[in-house]
């Protein structure tokens, strides 16, 4: 494809639809028997949208591959049952609904990080990070699988459309703050609705974004995107080795 960007500066690829081969990479995948896990929250309201996202994960996310999905909610006693692929497993695990959604926004790093050291890195290879009020529409395959995978945010593609929040977005104004980027250092702006990578990369993502989330508390600072903000500031210093387009993340207000 001519029409999109598909290699950053430091040559990191990025995935758009007909950029890759799905048959041959799905080959490549298959021959190191690895397994993926997914994690998701349900908290609060946001129960009501287990059935879908599980419905469509099941049937698009890596088709056909083994993958883990591990469902993090403060509601287990609603969950109906869920029919899963052959290759799939769920597991559902309890957690404690936070007094704001801000603290939740800032637990799910911490929880993220504490149980791919008790429990993740022993059961997964590749670990993503998907928000729950998500429908997949087509296939995501294994053209994501990387070392630390980061998604472009929808917002940021089109500014004609609503530019000032791009904008705003791609730089936090408090430099003291540990998620602080100035103006003009960033490379892109990512969504924390879909990352991921490799366990061992997205342990240290987890843990750095929740020790800078911790700090800036103490501090009395709380970046206007929260665990987002963290994230941005982690890959501006810690390349990823793979990015998505906006195509995999697609905000339907644009």
């Amino acid at each position: 494809r001519r029409d999109v960007l598909v290699l950053t500066p430091w040559l990191a690829p990025i995935v758009w639809e007909g950029t890759f081969s799905r048959d041959i990479l799905n080959a490549q995948y298959l021959q190191k028997n690895l397994v993926t896990g997914v994690v998701t929250f349900a908290v609060e309201k946001y129960w009501l949208f287990i059935e879908g996202f599980m419905s469509s994960a099941n049937k698009y996310f890596l088709a056909g591959h083994p993958v883990n999905f591990y469902l993090f909610t403060d509601s287990p006693e609603k969950i109906s049952h869920l029919e899963m692929a052959p290759e799939n497993q769920l597991f559902v695990i309890p957690v404690q609904k936070e007094p704001r959604w801000q603290d939740t926004s800032r637990s799910r790093m911490d929880i993220i990080s504490s149980y791919i050291q008790r429990q993740f890195q022993h059961e997964v290879d590749f670990l993503f990070s998907v928000d729950i009020d998500v429908q997949l529409l087509a296939h995501v395959g294994v053209e994501i699988i990387d070392t630390l995978v980061a998604t472009i945010s929808s917002w940021q593609v089109p500014p004609q459309q609503e530019g000032q929040r791009a904008k705003s977005k791609a730089s936090e104004g408090h430099p003291e703050s540990q998620a602080g980027i100035l103006e003009g250092q960033g490379d892109f702006y990512y969504t924390a609705s879909f990352y991921g990578g490799s366990v061992a990369e997205v342990y240290e993502l987890t843990r750095a974004c929740s020790a800078g989330m911790l700090e800036d508390t103490e501090n009395g600072f709380e970046p206007p995107w929260h665990h987002e903000s963290h994230l941005n500031r982690y890959l501006l210093q810690h390349k990823p080795t793979r990015l998505l387009s906006p195509e995999y993340y697609w905000d339907t207000e644009l």
